[in-house]
């Protein structure tokens, strides 16, 4: 099997065969993230926390297509947002040491009122994963590397509970029993890939929120090219398995190639909703 990234370059040339598509994929990474609203109905949800926003920032890959200048407009425009909570949902950083400096210099300031938390991608790794928890701290950022916080709010708790990367070195992997660990109440899990879902709602997650995919990047639905199917069936948004929900944002930046073609950045914004008779299981 060829390497995703591999795929990636193969599947760019493929689906840019006119210098108007190429045209296209390139002002679409260079765009600034628009903002995706979803509704996410969630068996379980206290009702003390219905209507909870979530604003999250996924796969910004600060590095040399994502600089400083257009990250602290992506940070204004995170800070526009009516948000209680803020989440980053890994690959912050691209794959170099000063991608770091990067990101922090972009992301500086960021806050929300329930506060701003993450957890690191395959790509954070790719550094160093210590360099890049000390960007997140940094940046106003906690990170959350197996380990949960705990909010409460009259008398109910909700648990969030940030995951290591699936693909981490040995010692480092992801601790699922962080989940339930957490203790009784609703639990929110940070995982940047989409393919620790399972496990994850094994382990007592209602609500799971990942990346990694971009989207696909190049997505081109009417040809049934999605680069993001090689590794997943959870490409963009909402999925559902009995109780437990997945969304997979799209994020913000590029991979191996700077082009996105059919799969706009977007900053994902989360309303979350108690279940109840008549209501959409997701909007």
């Amino acid at each position: 099997m060829i390497s995703r990234r591999r795929f990636l370059q193969i599947g760019t040339v493929l689906a840019l065969g006119s210098f108007g598509a190429a045209e296209r994929s390139l002002g679409e990474a260079q765009a600034l993230p628009s903002i995706r609203t979803a509704t996410l109905v969630v068996p379980g949800l206290p009702g003390a926390w219905d209507g909870l926003v979530i604003a999250q920032v996924s796969d910004v890959h600060a590095g040399p297509y994502m600089g400083r200048d257009r990250l602290r407009r992506v940070r204004d425009l995170a800070l526009s947002l009516p948000a209680d909570l803020v989440v980053f949902t890994g690959d912050q950083m691209d794959r170099r040491p000063g991608d770091a400096e990067t990101f922090v210099a972009g992301f500086a300031g960021i806050e929300a009122p329930l506060g701003v938390y993450g957890v690191l991608g395959n790509h954070d790794h790719f550094i160093d994963p210590a360099i890049s928890e000390a960007a997140l701290t940094e940046a106003g950022v906690r990170p959350l590397v197996n380990e949960s916080v705990t909010f409460v709010r009259d008398g109910e708790p909700l648990h969030l509970v940030g995951l290591e990367d699936l693909t981490a070195s040995p010692g480092r992997g992801p601790d699922f029993s962080a989940i339930g660990r957490a203790g009784a109440g609703f639990r929110i899990c940070l995982c940047h890939q989409p393919g620790g879902w399972r496990r994850a709602r094994a382990a007592g997650a209602d609500l799971t929120l990942a990346g990694h995919t971009h989207g696909g990047q190049i997505a081109l639905p009417s040809r049934r090219v999605n680069v993001a199917r090689l590794h997943s069936p959870y490409i963009a948004g909402p999925y559902r398995r009995g109780g437990a929900v997945l969304y997979v944002s799209r994020g913000i930046g590029v991979g191996a190639v700077p082009l996105r073609l059919g799969s706009p950045p977007e900053i994902d914004l989360l309303v979350l909703r108690r279940a109840a008779v008549g209501r959409r299981a997701v909007a």
